[in-house]
């Protein structure tokens, strides 16, 4: 590989260069700032830091809420069905319980709330049979939460990221809020809340918009809070407890299969195409002057014309444009040709032929050839055309035509 073609390749990949080091600093600064559930602070009652949730827990029991801390699913579990009915049970990590422990969660007592923050596809569909998660964005939005909502009276949040809807084939009612990003549901006598993000529960982003008047509108329903402190997956125990026999089975033979059909590209991807789009647009845009055939242009400074004519020719050779370049020729040719025999410099074909024919005698389309022919196929025509140009203007003009001359 020579020089030049590394070269050249270079100019084709530079261009590139700040649209993907920008694409990257950007997917590493949302991994930094995206808090992690396996933080022990994350959403905690008792935690400390940016993603913690002491200071929300604090303002729940300033509202009398009863809060109960617990690090363990079968724990949470026995909790709520002490409460009978009269208690939240607050899920931050749904990912963590160990398995099958999401779908217990129907057989809780009647009339308890479950808050889920988040939960994915898997995690939904265990939870509930009415809800599907509908799409993830890549960021956090911020929206109201509708003319239509009754679960909270808070104003705009940022809690849209992830979005949840009722599936096709379901007759449930779904309260959906924030552009699906908060929704409610009853399911076998327990109300299910699905969040679409944790920043209403975080410290950080508590003074933002209404996050924490959300947070709390959910969470205060009930006298009793029970609060699932969980930040690493649960092993599932030799024996798991049993559900209560005195409630019917949740009928799950009698729920036809479904298929949410997700989209097999992440959503974020539609971004980062419309960005290296709008990236090679612009480089487009800015060397649009390389676009197209060669114009002529004034010369900053006066040069003989020897030098600018090895300079396009140069050019011409290397891109292989031999029609371009006789036609460069001719036009000078055509200019000294008129102005030698009295016609306007601008002269075109149906003026200078017949002019130019009365001065040499040579045939009309001999001349139209030479001045205004076809571009040549070789570089040999192309400098026999040449050396015709250049006899017809030292015949017409009486002088030969020399090289040192100024343009």
């Amino acid at each position: 590989m020579t020089a030049r073609t590394r070269r050249r390749r270079w100019r084709l990949v530079l261009p590139f260069l700040p649209v993907v080091a920008l694409l990257g600093f950007s997917v590493i600064a949302h991994g930094v700032e995206e808090p992690s559930p396996s933080d022990p602070a994350y959403l905690s009652p008792v935690g400390d830091g940016p993603d913690s949730a002491a200071e929300l827990a604090e303002q729940l029991r300033a509202r009398g809420v009863t809060i109960r801390r617990v690090t363990g699913s079968d724990e949470a579990f026995d909790a709520v069905e002490a409460a009978g009915g009269d208690a939240t049970l607050f899920v931050p990590t749904p990912g963590y319980p160990y398995r099958g422990q999401l779908s217990r969660l129907s057989w809780l007592p009647d009339r308890t709330r479950v808050v889920l923050v988040e939960p994915d596809s898997s995690e939904t569909g265990q939870s509930v049979d009415t809800l599907g998660t509908a799409r993830r964005r890549w960021a956090t939005g911020v929206t109201g939460r509708g003319a239509d909502c009754r679960l909270t009276d808070a104003g705009p949040a940022t809690v849209v990221r992830t979005r949840y809807a009722r599936w096709e084939d379901s007759v449930a009612t779904v309260e959906s809020c924030y552009d699906g990003g908060v929704v409610r549901v009853f399911e076998y006598g327990v109300e299910f809340v699905l969040v679409g993000s944790a920043d209403p529960f975080r410290a950080v982003r508590a003074a933002e918009h209404d996050n924490t008047g959300l947070a709390l509108d959910l969470l205060s329903a009930k006298s009793t809070l029970v609060w699932l402190d969980l930040h690493e997956r649960e092993a599932v125990p030799p024996t798991p407890p049993r559900p209560r026999t005195e409630v019917s089975p949740r009928p799950q033979a009698e729920q036809p299969e479904r298929q949410e059909g997700p989209s097999p590209f992440p959503d974020w991807l539609f971004w980062v195409v419309v960005t290296l789009l709008a990236a090679t647009l612009t480089i487009v845009l800015a060397r649009g002057r390389r676009l197209g055939p060669p114009v002529p242009e004034a010369l900053p400074v006066e040069v003989p014309a020897a030098e600018t004519a090895a300079g396009r020719g140069r050019l011409y050779r290397r891109v292989r444009a031999r029609g371009p370049a006789l036609e460069t020729l001719r036009a000078a040719a055509r200019r000294r040709l008129a102005v030698a025999l009295g016609l306007p410099a601008t002269a075109e074909s149906e003026t200078l032929l017949p002019a130019l024919q009365a001065r040499t005698g040579e045939q009309a389309h001999r001349l139209g050839e030479i001045l205004y022919g076809p571009p040549p196929e070789t570089d040999e025509e192309l400098h026999t055309r040449a050396v015709e140009l250049r006899d017809l203007v030292e015949h017409v003009t009486a002088r030969p035509v020399e090289e040192g001359e100024h343009r």
